[in-house]
C-alpha cells in the first residue's frame, strides 16, 4: 500500500510539473546590440549622443514587443563600450564584442574607431552602423556588412553652400579651416569639390593642432585670404565645443563675414562661450525642433529623446535613430539569423523617414555602394544671438545616386 501511494504520488507530481511548465509563460531571449562610440575625449558629446540615439531605438523597438526571428522572441538589449575615437581602440572593443559577446550588430563608431572595428565586423559578417561613409576605403563594394547614417562631410557641405547660394548670393569666396587630423582629407575634398557647384570659390584649407586652444594664428593666415565665408570644416565633430571658441576668437579678430560650421558646436556651448552680439550669420546644421519645417516624426521622436535623457538631441541622434530604428523593425520578422540574408535585404528596405519622406540607402556615386543614408537637410542659421532652423535645402539626388 505505501508503495502504491507513493507511485500515486510521484504520478502526481509529475503531471502538475508538466501542467506548470506547459502553461508557463516562454521568456523572451535577448539580442545583444553591441554600442561602439567615443564617450571621453573631444569628439564625446557626439558619441553620447549616437549611444542614446541607440538606446532610444532599442527601448522603442521593445516597447513594440521587441523582434521574433525564426520563430523566436527577442528583447533588444545594449552592451556599451567606449571607443575613445581611436582606431586601435574601436578595434579592440569591436573584437570584444564579436567574439566574446557573439554579438551580430555594431553601431555608433565615428571616425577612426569605425575603421578600426570594420576590421572586426566585416570578415565576421556582423552588421555596422557607423557614422560617415566619406572616410577613405571605408565604403566599397568589398564591405558590404557596413552601413553609413550620413553622407558626412558630403551632406554638411551640401547644406551650407545652397544656403549661402540661396541666402547670402553675393558671397563667392570661402576658405576652411581644419584640425590636422587623419579626417582631414574628407573635409578638404568635399570642399574643393562641392562648393564651386554652388557657385563659390574655395580659396584652401588652413590647418592647425587638434590641441589647439589659442586659434589666433591660423585665423591671422586664414583672414589673409580675404574671404567672404570662413568655413570650420570638421572641428566641431573632431574637437566638440572648441569650435565655439574658435568662433569667438573668429569674431574677436574682427571677422564679420559669415560662418560655416559644417560640423555643429553643441548650441548650449554656443551660447555659453561665444557673446551674443558675436552669435549672428552662423550657419549650422542644428535642428530647433520649434520650427515650423520640422516634420512631426522627428518632433516626435525629439520628445521622446528628450523624455528619456532629460536634455535636447543634436542632429546626428535623428541621423542614427533613422537608420538603426528600421533595421530592428526589418529583422522583426525574419526567418533566420544568418546576417548575409539581413545584409541583402536591408540594403533594399524603404521605410517612412522622420525626416518627412522616403528612407533609403543611396551613395553609389560617391561610395560605389548602395549604403549611405541622407537625411534632413534642415538648416539653421544664428541671427540676433539665437539659433533659427529657417530652410530645408534641395537634396540634390544626382550626385548620390
Amino acid at each position: 500500500m505505501k508503495k502504491r501511494m507513493l507511485t500515486y504520488l510521484f504520478i502526481v507530481l509529475l503531471v502538475g510539473t508538466a501542467i506548470i511548465c506547459a502553461t508557463k509563460p516562454t521568456q523572451a531571449k535577448t539580442l545583444d546590440i553591441g554600442i561602439v562610440t567615443p564617450l571621453t575625449g573631444p569628439p564625446a558629446h557626439l558619441g553620447t549622443n549616437l549611444k542614446n540615439s541607440i538606446l532610444l531605438a532599442i527601448d522603442d523597438q521593445n516597447k513594440q514587443g521587441g523582434v521574433t526571428i525564426a520563430g523566436e522572441k527577442y528583447t533588444l538589449n545594449a552592451i556599451t563600450r567606449d571607443s575613445k575615437c581611436d582606431n586601435a581602440v574601436g578595434r579592440s572593443v569591436a573584437e570584444e564584442l564579436v567574439f566574446g559577446k557573439k554579438v551580430k550588430i555594431v553601431a555608433g563608431p565615428f571616425l577612426a574607431d569605425a575603421i578600426g572595428a570594420q576590421t572586426v565586423t566585416e570578415p565576421n559578417k556582423v552588421i555596422l552602423f557607423a557614422v560617415t561613409c566619406d572616410i577613405p576605403g571605408i565604403s566599397t563594394p568589398e564591405k558590404p556588412y557596413s552601413f553609413f547614417i550620413s553622407g558626412g562631410g558630403y551632406e554638411a557641405t551640401i547644406n551650407g553652400a545652397a544656403y549661402v547660394q540661396k541666402f547670402y548670393p553675393d558671397l563667392k569666396t570661402v576658405a576652411t579651416v581644419n584640425p590636422d587630423l587623419p579626417s582631414l582629407p574628407n573635409w578638404v575634398h568635399t570642399a574643393e569639390t562641392l562648393f564651386p557647384k554652388y557657385g563659390l570659390t574655395w580659396l584652401g584649407i588652413e590647418k592647425f593642432s587638434a590641441d589647439t586652444k589659442d586659434f589666433m594664428p591660423v585665423i591671422s593666415r586664414v583672414l589673409a585670404k580675404k574671404p567672404d565665408i570662413i568655413d570650420t570644416g570638421g572641428t566641431a565633430g573632431d574637437m566638440g565645443g572648441m569650435c565655439a571658441l574658435l568662433i569667438k576668437q573668429l569674431r574677436g579678430a574682427g571677422f564679420n563675414g559669415v560662418i560655416m560650421a559644417r560640423t555643429v558646436p553643441p548650441v548650449p556651448v554656443m551660447m555659453e562661450v561665444v557673446p551674443e552680439q558675436f552669435r549672428t550669420k552662423i550657419i549650422t546644421n542644428d535642428i530647433l525642433v520649434d520650427s515650423p519645417i520640422v516634420s512631426k516624426a522627428y518632433k516626435a521622436m525629439y520628445q521622446r529623446y528628450v523624455d528619456m535623457f532629460k536634455e535636447p538631441p543634436i542632429d546626428i541622434v535623428g541621423e542614427m535613430y533613422d537608420g538603426i530604428k528600421p533595421f530592428f523593425e526589418f529583422i522583426n520578422g525574419q526567418d533566420t539569423m544568418d546576417t548575409t540574408v539581413w545584409m541583402e535585404g536591408f540594403a533594399k528596405s524603404r521605410w517612412q523617414s522622420i525626416w518627412g519622406r522616403e528612407g533609403r540607402w543611396v551613395g553609389k556615386p560617391i561610395t560605389g555602394i548602395n549604403r549611405m543614408l541622407v537625411w534632413g537637410f534642415w538648416v539653421s542659421e544664428y541671427t540676433n544671438g539665437k539659433p533659427e532652423t529657417k530652410w530645408k535645402a534641395p537634396i540634390p539626388w544626382d550626385l548620390v545616386e
